[in-house]
């Protein structure tokens, strides 16, 4: 036989890929994967008291459960990007290959082949993850959190039947995948349906709350979501179709390209493994209209996308480069990012507020929010009263032991230099991450390089559609 050990051995070592995910590279990958976490926390924490806080309150706590629960979903997105760098090692697109029937022609057994393909990836998958999580925990505990242990196994399940279940549906959509490219484009749809599944079964709501993943049942509650119910049917469907499937597609030999068996006058078609697109042998090939659709969208993604990236830049220089009586005014609105929680609720703090300019004949009604300058300093407050040319404001929110009233100011109308009109939270806590230096080195870097090496990229593409 070919190998002397068993399949699964085989398939532990990749041998047949020149150890491109072998161990080592594993090991290294659950130590990246950790230090990444941990990394990513530190940077979420520059984002305090803007629409994180409200959205994703569980990755913003001084807690074991925020610095895991942000690795364990870096870790499906890694292993997703894992699943389609390495598609054609990972899955079935041997069998295509005719490697399953030369062997099963040598007495390997299509379900020992594949129960030990599909056990040797989880085993694959889960050292990554397990490692990653335990460096996750000994990188927080440096931090001297309170630790809780009790919500870290539900965690970790919550991570490990994730990946189980996007790895056993990335192999069953192999089997039906005719290319490696729409292989690829349905690992990448496995994802997305777990999460679709997660939203719609309610499991997030579980997972998220510190309190109810302190008990390990609670995920298994049908009453609360029947994620786990649904995620292990589809498990045992997804394992009954590829033993079946991967079977009968092992029965088939595809003829190599250079066999001379073919009757006279008929030409020999070679199929491309990674396009499914088709050519004579020998002939030359030509681009089709798919290919020319996906050389243009992808170079205008990357114009946009560069484009963007550098305009956004420029405008938070220009935000931040703003003195009173030079702000910057975009189509007569001014944007003016909110320190301060002194107007809450109707403007958060570290909302992007947008205010329209106006001149000295703009009439100013009484409640009305407005930005004016005093002693060569931007305010925002409400009016209270209107009398003549003098403006009473005040502000709406006063913190705690503070006495109302003591912001009451009168400005004249001539300070004022624009009417409240709106805000966005996410822009707001966007501006603040750009200000922080993991911020200004991703907005800086990601376009230069992305600028730089447009051209590689763009024939990296190229010759993927191809």
């Amino acid at each position: 036989m070919i190998y002397k050990n068993s399949y699964f051995k085989k398939e532990l070592r990749q041998a047949y890929m020149g150890n491109k995910i072998s161990t080592n590279r594993k090991m290294a990958s659950a130590l990246f994967l950790g230090l990444f976490s941990f990394a990513l926390y530190f940077v979420v924490q520059t984002l305090q008291k803007s629409v994180l806080s409200d959205v994703v309150p569980e990755i913003m706590q001084a807690s074991y459960f925020s610095t895991v629960y942000l690795y364990i979903h870096i870790a499906v997105v890694f292993n997703i990007i894992y699943f389609i760098a390495y598609y054609d090692y990972l899955f079935f697109s041997e069998i295509r290959n005719n490697s399953w029937y030369l062997l099963i022609q040598m007495g390997y057994q299509p379900v020992i082949m594949f129960i030990a393909k599909f056990f040797a990836l989880m085993y694959s998958v889960m050292l990554i993850y397990s490692v990653g999580f335990v460096v996750t925990i000994i990188l927080t505990f440096l931090l001297k959190y309170t630790f809780i242990v009790s919500y870290l196994p539900t965690l970790y399940l919550v991570g490990l039947g994730d990946l189980l279940l996007i790895t056993i549906l990335s192999m069953t959509f192999s089997l039906y995948a005719k290319t490696v490219i729409n292989g690829r484009y349905w690992t990448f749809f496995s994802a997305a349906l777990i999460f679709v599944l997660k939203i719609t079964l309610g499991q997030y709501a579980i997972i998220s709350n510190r309190v109810s993943m302190q008990n390990v049942f609670t995920l298994f509650d049908v009453k609360l979501s029947s994620y786990w119910l649904v995620g292990v049917v589809i498990m045992i469907a997804c394992c009954l179709i590829c033993l079946f499937r991967s079977k009968n597609l092992a029965k088939y030999y595809n003829l190599p390209s250079n066999a001379a068996i073919l009757p006279t006058g008929m030409e020999l078609v070679e199929i491309d493994s990674k396009t499914g697109k088709q050519k004579l042998i020998g002939s030359k090939a030509k681009q089709g209209w798919r290919g020319r659709i996906v050389d243009t969208v992808t170079t205008l993604f990357l114009i946009v996308f560069i484009c963007a990236a550098l305009a956004f830049n420029f405008f938070i220089i220009l935000i931040n480069a703003s003195t009173p009586g030079q702000e910057v005014t975009i189509r007569g609105v001014i944007p003016f990012v909110f320190s301060t929680s002194t107007m809450q609720p109707e403007i958060m703090i570290n909302d992007l507020a947008y205010f329209q300019k106006i001149d000295v004949q703009y009439p100013i009604e009484e409640g009305q929010i407005i930005l004016f300058e005093e002693n060569n300093v931007l305010f925002v407050e409400r009016v209270i009263t209107k009398i003549g040319n003098q403006l009473n404001v005040d502000i709406d929110n006063y913190p705690p032991m503070s006495q109302i009233g003591a912001m009451k100011k009168t400005v004249t109308r001539q300070a004022v230099h624009g009417v409240y009109s709106g805000r966005n939270r996410w822009l707001g806590a966007l501006i603040l991450f750009a200000n922080t230096i993991v911020g200004r080195l991703l907005f800086l870097l990601v376009p230069a390089v992305l600028l730089f090496y447009q051209g590689q990229i763009y024939k990296f593409f190229k010759k993927a559609s191809q």
